[in-house]
């Protein structure tokens, strides 16, 4: 990697133990923020040549998994890019599931190559 670069960013709504967020998983909230993030400033995530090139060849030659089409709803107008790697942070992470940023960035529609 030769540079780093925020390109934008967005937060969740605060909320309180047990209010109206309760029934919202961490997981969806985070994809939330990944996407309105990635949209703030023009971007949607795609995977360059090389990263494709890195695939294992027993899966065979494809663009998108099955769950990446699932949650990618960006519009093809916005600038392609390939995101390195999410950083994600949550105050309280028991009973949420290994992860989380992981997850989020799968619901957010990213590339499974994107590391968290």
């Amino acid at each position: 990697m030769k540079e780093v670069v925020i390109v934008s960013g967005a937060r969740t709504a605060v909320g309180e133990f047990g209010g109206s967020l309760k029934g919202v998983k961490t997981v969806d909230l985070g994809a939330l923020v990944i996407k309105e993030s990635l949209r703030r400033a023009g971007l949607r995530p795609a995977v360059n040549d090389f990263i494709k090139s890195c695939r294992p060849d027993a899966l065979g030659k494809f663009e998108m998994t099955e769950i990446n089409k699932k949650y990618y709803d960006y519009q093809p107008s916005l600038k392609p890019v390939y995101i390195d790697e999410i950083i994600m942070g949550n105050v309280l992470q028991a009973g949420q599931g290994q992860n989380v940023a992981r997850q989020a960035c799968i619901y957010a529609g990213l590339p499974e190559e994107t590391n968290a």
